[in-house]
């Protein structure tokens, strides 16, 4: 049975967040490795910014046609203008989350990686070696050493897949615009189809990070 280890890597680096930055943190003397720590935990919320941005317009998206369905227009108009803003950052704060692999792309677009999630290989049998393994991956993850967990399971000979989310940044922008329009001139039916095309462009792309054995 499919067993995941981590339902997503964004929670996993929200979860740790209160570690990079508190006002009550006591001080403590400067040091090389400190630095080095501090530049790594600020480029991990800087790319943890992006791609809340991006999963954030794609709920406001979903809950739109919620809103669509109950009948409430005006809460659907604000959750689109909500989109739109989201998704109208500056192209170049999308850079580091954009999926450069051509086998993931569905159509010419810039392919934004929204979420991620990790999970053992369909394959999968359960000893109490591996299982162990597991529990020593997991504590790493909460500790947010990702790579020091997939080398876990890796010498465990446990497979490991990685599932991104991608979205369609240019096609998601015209498909909320449009919807956007839409609303404006009260075709709720119509506005409520574009959003659910924006939706259904999501492509999960599966790579295989650790072959089992």
């Amino acid at each position: 049975m499919k067993k995941v280890i981590l339902a997503s890597l964004l929670a996993t680096m929200m979860s740790t967040s209160p570690v990079w930055a508190t006002a009550s943190a006591p001080a403590a003397p400067a040091a090389p490795a400190a630095a080095a720590t501090t530049q790594v935990q600020k480029e991990a919320a800087d790319v943890l910014q992006v791609a809340v941005q991006g999963a954030n317009a794609m709920r406001d998206i979903q809950f739109a046609r919620l809103a669509l369905f109950h009948g409430q227009p005006d809460s659907a108009k604000k959750l689109t203008d909500d989109a739109a803003a989201l998704l109208a950052a500056d192209d170049a704060s999308w850079a580091k989350f954009v999926k450069t692999d051509a086998k993931a792309k569905m159509i010419a677009d810039r392919y934004v990686i929204i979420n991620a999630s990790i999970a053992l290989s369909e394959d999968y049998v359960a000893t109490p070696e591996k299982e162990s393994a597991i529990q020593s991956a997991n504590e790493k993850l909460a500790k947010g050493d990702q790579k020091g967990a997939i080398d876990t399971l890796r010498l465990a000979g446990i497979g490991v897949i990685e599932n991104q989310y991608l979205m369609p940044l240019n096609q998601t922008r015209k498909a909320v615009a449009q919807a956007q329009e839409l609303l404006k001139a009260g075709k709720y039916y119509e506005a409520n189809l574009v959003l659910k095309g924006a939706e259904e462009g999501i492509v999960v792309d599966s790579e295989m990070l650790v072959a089992g054995n």
